[in-house]
């Protein structure tokens, strides 16, 4: 589908499918790869998130609900 699917400044609900070497969530957007970049997220959980860049194969995105803000070790004040 590419960066067409999904829109910078958009908000789009993400479940985490896994971590990279810095433990920061990986997820699918459609077909689109997609980093949450300065988080420690939960695997399998879902997260509110805004696009904040696109590249034709995966776009980069910061969490956005603050209601329940991210801690260090992965996861959440509730």
């Amino acid at each position: 589908m590419g960066t067409d699917s999904i829109v910078v400044g958009g908000t789009y609900d993400l479940r985490i499918a896994a971590k990279d070497a810095r433990g920061e969530g990986i997820g699918r957007i459609n077909d689109m790869v997609v980093f949450i970049r300065n988080t420690k997220p939960r695997l399998g959980k879902t997260y509110k998130v805004r696009i904040t860049n696109t590249h034709k194969n995966f776009a980069y995105a910061e969490p956005i609900d603050n209601s329940k803000p991210f801690i260090g070790n992965g996861t959440l004040i509730i």
